[in-house]
């Protein structure tokens, strides 16, 4: 019999009359109904619509285009709307660069401007925030680099640009920084990345002094660089990074590479050449120089270096002369006073690449 039947009274002719009903029974039932349907949907929503811890891998391609796993992350409720947050964020800053074509890297090949992605080992010209703008001496991207850099060649103007690679140095750096603040001229440095660790003081005082941080490469062994385009590029990426930590600033950029040995030419030339369109493609200039000292070439003396310095300069009015201020370069410190004094008789007028860049 179901519950509340049995208050009915029964006679021989079947159901005729019923006992008084007892609200509060059936109260109690409608309240235990409810209480079950409320409880069954909590147990729906907390069961089915809550997310799900989820293992998610963060993967990163080596030097061979392997992937592997860089990084598991456990995203969960707490967790998922600070990663979508993060999402949406760096979409936007991704499309405000993509709109300022001054702050960005752009393909020559392409038919419209565009971001191009580098296909080695993951490297990254970000744009100049607002802070590193206010700073003295960071250099800019320049979309038209390469072919201001080219004319200084073909320029009629009387300047020079004076230039030092394979340092910093322990000992000639510091005296070059030296001669150079005295005679209150800045220059540029086309620098080593295995160098700047060694020195990464030297190298945070020429920068703090004005003068430009250019890119030489790391290591400075040929056959590791020129073993093909990306081999190169990545010299320029290590050079750039230990510059970066040097100075304590991730966003600077050189945007200005001198090949070892200079851009062309030499055992490496087919290298260099698919090196040089990889540059370009990536909006970083290169350049060489017209003139030099021959410090490097077997000149040891104070009096060779000036008489190298000024024969290869006949002729010339736009000079970019090529020193190094490798530890071993002491005439070059010698030369160099007299090299600064005779282009300011001269006239010349004395420049870096912030001209530029």
């Amino acid at each position: 019999m179901l519950y509340g039947l049995e208050d009915y009274v029964y006679d021989e002719f079947g159901l005729k009359s019923k006992k008084k009903l007892n609200i509060k029974k059936v109260l109690l039932i409608i309240l235990v109904i409810l209480a079950c349907a409320f409880f069954a949907v909590m147990v729906y929503h907390i069961g089915f619509s809550k997310k799900e811890d989820t293992e998610t891998k963060v993967y990163a391609v080596d030097s061979n285009g392997e992937e592997y796993i860089y990084e598991e992350v456990q995203i969960n409720e707490e967790t998922f709307d600070n990663y979508s947050e993060e999402i949406e964020s760096n979409k936007d800053i991704n499309k405000e660069s993509k709109e300022n074509k001054s702050l960005s890297l752009f393909s020559k090949n392409s038919e419209k401007d565009s971001l191009k992605s580098y296909e080695g080992n993951h490297f990254q010209i970000p744009s100049h925030n607002l802070e590193s703008l206010k700073s003295k001496f960071v250099p800019q991207f320049n979309e038209n680099g390469y072919n201001e850099v080219r004319d200084i060649y073909f320029s009629d103007e009387k300047q020079v640009y004076l230039t030092f690679d394979d340092g910093p140095s322990k000992d000639v750096t510091p005296q070059i920084l030296d001669i150079l603040k005295e005679h209150d001229v800045k220059a540029t440095f086309f620098v080593l990345g295995a160098r700047v660790d060694l020195y990464p003081e030297t190298l945070k005082r020429a920068f703090d002094e004005g003068h430009y941080i250019a890119n030489h490469g790391y290591s400075h062994k040929y056959s590791k660089i020129y073993e093909n385009k990306d081999t190169v590029f990545q010299e320029y990426i290590e050079c750039e990074n230990s510059i970066r930590n040097a100075l304590n600033n991730q966003d600077y950029n050189s945007y200005l590479f001198r090949f070892p040995g200079g851009s062309s030419g030499g055992a490496y030339e087919k290298v260099k050449a698919e090196a040089r369109e990889h540059f370009r493609g990536y909006g970083v200039a290169f350049t060489n120089w017209n003139c030099l000292t021959g410090d490097a070439e077997g000149k040891e003396t104070k009096e060779e270096c000036i008489q190298e310095m000024l024969d290869t300069k006949e002729g010339r009015t736009s000079i970019v002369l090529l020193m190094h201020d490798s530890n071993e370069k002491q005439q070059t410190v010698e030369a160099l006073p007299e090299i600064i004094q005779h282009f300011k008789d001269e006239g010349y007028t004395f420049k870096t690449f912030y001209e530029i860049f």
